[in-house]
């Protein structure tokens, strides 16, 4: 079960490497930053980046591993 909830975790709160749309720069962001739409700053060139979760993607992608890993650990812990 642990794994299970390791796996949900790493993908929400890991980080993803996007290339700033300014300088190309890569900038690192978590899923659960986009869900709270927040503001990250490109370490090279300073451009402020809104995440923006449009029409609730991301928390859509969130809700639907919560829902397949509780599907899964309960397959497997009965």
């Amino acid at each position: 079960m642990m794994l299970l909830v390791s796996l949900a975790s790493q993908i929400l709160h890991g980080d993803h490497e996007v290339d700033c749309p300014e300088c190309g720069y890569p900038v690192w962001i978590r899923l659960s930053e986009v869900i709270a739409q927040c503001t990250v700053t490109c370490s090279c060139c300073r451009l402020q980046l809104h995440l923006l979760d449009e029409g609730g993607k991301m928390q859509t992608l969130g809700d639907t591993l919560e829902r397949q890993i509780n599907r899964a650990v309960k397959g497997i812990f009965g």
